[in-house]
């Protein structure tokens, strides 16, 4: 056993990440997100959260609190503080518009914020800089909503971090931006669909298999999913219809 810990202290992964050797590169999130906002040109990275359920600011609060901790004990394990602290946390916190918000609505209001956004939070400084592009980076392409039922589940039906599993984090809607249902996308017009296509129960009114949204775990949403969906093929790799929770097969 002492052999075996001494080995284990000195392991050193092949392609190590220059922040945690013992992890390659093509592992850290650290790592392959600075890759991300580098080859975007970008400042800064981290989905957008929408709060739309007001009942409690204590379980709320909460929340924030368990979402930070999970975001950064990901990055601890890489040793990407560094990393960490270019995220920037934007979060709608406003009862008067979101209180009740349907993803539809949130779409709505994230598709128009992200037109602008990119220019404001990632244009470089330099004079004469070439107009910055949102490229391919996952916080102008999906958001996070916390409604009621992902509220409940991340503060009242497993105990807070440290003490709980990663499977016990709960979860969150992360939305996609580009969405359309699909009686309404150009690129069905004139195709007959598939005979089950619409044969799932409904939600929110939609009965294909893919409606927009999907629940991530708390415990990987601002890491590992964030990198994840930087693929454009990542969502399509990872989806799984609600109620199920991508990466865990819960139901």
């Amino acid at each position: 056993m002492d052999a075996f810990a001494e080995k284990m202290r000195n392991f050193v992964a092949p392609n190590p990440s220059p922040r945690n050797p013992r992890v390659s590169r093509e592992s850290s999130h650290a790592d392959l997100i600075e890759e991300g906002y580098q080859a975007d040109g970008h400042k800064t990275w981290g989905y957008v959260i929408y709060r739309t359920t007001y009942e409690s600011d204590a379980d709320w609060a909460d929340f924030m609190g368990r979402l930070r901790w999970w975001t950064t004990d990901a990055m601890d394990l890489f040793n990407g503080q560094d990393v960490l602290d270019r995220m920037t946390w934007t979060v709608f916190d406003d009862r008067e518009r979101f209180d009740g918000a349907d993803t539809a609505a949130i779409r709505r209001h994230f598709r128009a914020w992200a037109e602008t956004a990119v220019q404001i939070e990632q244009q470089s400084d330099a004079v004469d800089a070439p107009p910055v592009s949102q490229g391919r980076s996952p916080r102008y392409r999906y958001c996070i909503q916390v409604d009621a039922d992902a509220l409940n589940s991340c503060v009242h039906e497993g105990p807070p971090p440290p003490d709980c599993r990663h499977e016990q984090a709960c979860w969150v809607k992360v939305i996609d931006k580009n969405w359309i249902p699909r009686h309404e996308n150009p690129i069905f017009a004139g195709k007959q669909p598939h005979p089950h296509a619409y044969d799932y129960e409904p939600i929110n009114g939609v009965t294909e298999e893919h409606i927009g949204w999907l629940k991530s775990p708390l415990s990987a949403v601002m890491t590992e999913y964030y990198h994840l969906f930087r693929d454009p093929n990542g969502w399509m790799i990872v989806y799984r219809r609600p109620p199920k929770v991508v990466g865990y097969g819960w139901d």
